[in-house]
């Protein structure tokens, strides 16, 4: 095993100096998630952008 360059993208997951704190995004200070909902389909065209613009308008 090599040294580490401190790029984790290189590096293995089990490597002993990744700092997995430091990976950690701490969310914004007002934000306020509660709910998260996917708006899914197979198929185009059957109204996903109208219902999460709907869901958002109303939340």
């Amino acid at each position: 095993m090599s040294e580490c360059t401190h790029d984790c993208s290189t590096c293995g997951e089990n490597c002993p100096s990744r700092d997995r704190q430091s990976m950690i995004e701490e969310p914004h200070r007002l934000s306020h998630i509660k709910n998260v909902i996917a708006v899914v389909s197979g198929k185009g065209g059957v109204g996903k952008s109208l219902v999460t613009s709907l869901l958002a308008v109303n939340a």
